[in-house]
């Protein structure tokens, strides 16, 4: 059963099972493939920083999030309220980062949209 949309990929959605749907159709995360070269960005931003932030920082956040929602459905079969009420804050935590940075990623671009069109005022 098909029960949420989330975020995949770049910046395509699509759908998944959600919490509470049979544990078998449950899709974990993944870490969405960067659109650009890592070095795409320098010298505003490093290459190394660019890896470090993606494959480490946010691989954190998918990662977590698959651990929260197994820990979930094992609560929700066992019918553990106390437990899926304390995982609501790690789920909300790490979906909210996973979320923010799979949308982050599209936001950036490596040639910034262009030349400004007009005169920037700071």
């Amino acid at each position: 059963m098909l029960c949420r949309l989330s975020l995949c990929g770049r910046t395509s959605l699509k759908l998944v099972p959600a919490l509470g749907c049979s544990s078998s159709s449950r899709q974990k995360h993944t870490l969405p493939d960067l659109p650009y070269d890592f070095g795409a960005l320098q010298p505003h931003i490093s290459a190394e920083i660019m890896q470090l932030h993606h494959s480490k920082h946010h691989a954190t956040y998918v990662n977590n999030l698959n651990i929260a929602e197994e820990k979930y459905s094992e609560a929700l079969a066992k019918g553990d309220v106390t437990a899926q009420i304390a995982l609501q804050p790690a789920l909300k935590f790490n979906g909210g980062g996973h979320v923010n940075h799979s949308i982050f990623w599209t936001n950036l671009s490596p040639n910034g949209g262009g030349e400004p069109q007009s005169i920037l005022y700071l």
